[in-house]
């Protein structure tokens, strides 16, 4: 009877600690992949290897390469950063256009509505002097 108590509050402990550890992953905004990342990188970057080759032409011409990569990947930022807020400008531009066109027809709509409204009204009142006479 003990031991089942004592086993028994021991799995207690293990699921609260468990609860525990899922809480503060979940207030952390973490998710198992991402833990798995991130220990993944502490443990690879604790094995490096650095290796050095005494300049030639072809170590040259690959460090140029690289410099023109990077020169190159910038620009594309740079472009992209450009694309963005111009399609932000348009986008304003549309929403406005887009805005005054549902006013303008929700206006015609409401238009149309007094005018069905007087036109039954006034059909209703020819009727009616109609009958009277």
């Amino acid at each position: 009877m003990f031991h089942k108590t004592v086993s028994f509050i021991h799995k207690l402990r293990v699921y609260f600690l468990a609860i525990i550890i899922i809480g503060f992953f979940v207030v952390a905004g973490l998710n198992p992949i991402d833990v798995g990342v991130f220990l993944g990188a502490k443990i690879g970057s604790a094995v490096g290897m650095s290796t050095s080759v005494a300049e030639n032409p072809f170590s040259r011409l690959a460090f140029q390469l690289s410099e023109k990569e990077d020169r190159l990947n910038q620009k594309e930022k740079e472009l992209n950063e450009r694309e963005k807020s111009l399609d932000k400008h348009n986008k304003t531009e549309d929403q406005t256009l887009l805005f005054w066109l549902m006013a303008g027809g929700i206006m015609v709509l409401f238009i149309l509505i007094i005018l069905n409204y007087y036109l039954d009204w006034k059909r209703k009142r020819i009727k009616a002097s109609n009958n009277l006479k």
